[in-house]
């Protein structure tokens, strides 16, 4: 997996490394450190999503979806078009129990980046990523399953990214809930 991982990575490099900080407001050196951890996340939540009930079926449509999302674009292509607010959706969908809003916070906390930053940065990659899977699930054979199996099968590189049990397990207590309640009406 660790080859699967940097394929992905990699495939986030160059101009479509530059065009992504654009997108967010962020410097593309900046991006290229999460970028793994962002990759992480998704893989994470992909492992998570198909030990549920029903979740293998999910993960199948989701990739599908996202592979639908990125269509024929080459990935700079749907990184420049990408609208984070409509893409988020696969995201929420891999959180699990946790919020997407509060992985977002957890992430933003970890790297001191800006939330709203971290946010676009997580809703334009999530498709991508998820598209990969899916990319990849056809030419190896794959069901969702056995894509799953993939990841597990080599699970010391997701535990090589720091922090990904913090960022997508700390569930906010309501404390946490109140004041990103007050945030969104009166603004940071």
């Amino acid at each position: 997996m660790a080859d699967m991982i940097s394929g992905m990575v990699e495939s986030f490099g160059g101009p479509v490394l530059e065009d992504l900080g654009k997108r967010v407001g962020l410097p593309a050196e900046t991006v290229k450190m999460a970028i793994p951890v962002v990759t992480g996340l998704v893989l994470m939540g992909v492992k998570r999503m198909a030990a549920q009930p029903g979740g293998a079926d999910k993960l199948a449509q989701m990739m599908t979806a996202n592979s639908e999302r990125v269509g024929g674009r080459d990935l700079d292509s749907f990184i420049k078009e990408a609208d984070p607010a409509k893409t988020t959706d696969a995201l929420n969908a891999l959180t699990g129990s946790n919020s997407t809003e509060n992985v977002v916070a957890n992430l933003a906390r970890k790297t001191g980046l800006d939330p709203k930053a971290v946010g676009q940065l997580m809703g334009i990659m999530t498709p991508a990523v998820m598209s990969q899977l899916g990319g990849l699930a056809k030419e190896k054979g794959l069901d969702a399953q056995g894509v799953v199996d993939l990841i597990n099968s080599n699970s010391d590189a997701l535990k090589a990214i720091p922090g990904l049990d913090y960022i997508m397990d700390d569930v906010p207590g309501i404390s946490d809930d109140i004041k990103r309640g007050l945030n969104k009406i009166f603004g940071s």
